[in-house]
């Protein structure tokens, strides 16, 4: 799979606990982009919400 930068719109949060960064894993549902994947918090712009 090819990603182009604007495939994504949102963003996305690095945190540190010590020598530690926070991750999450997400669903593993086929109806999902990129599932069972770990990843960095935040997320993706719904089609309902608004970039302010």
């Amino acid at each position: 799979m090819e990603i182009e930068i604007t495939d994504f719109t949102g963003c996305k949060i690095a945190l540190f606990c010590g020598d530690r960064i926070l991750t999450i894993l997400r669903d593993d549902k086929s109806s999902i982009p990129w599932p069972n994947m770990w990843e960095l918090p935040c997320g993706g712009k719904s089609v309902r919400e608004n970039l302010i």
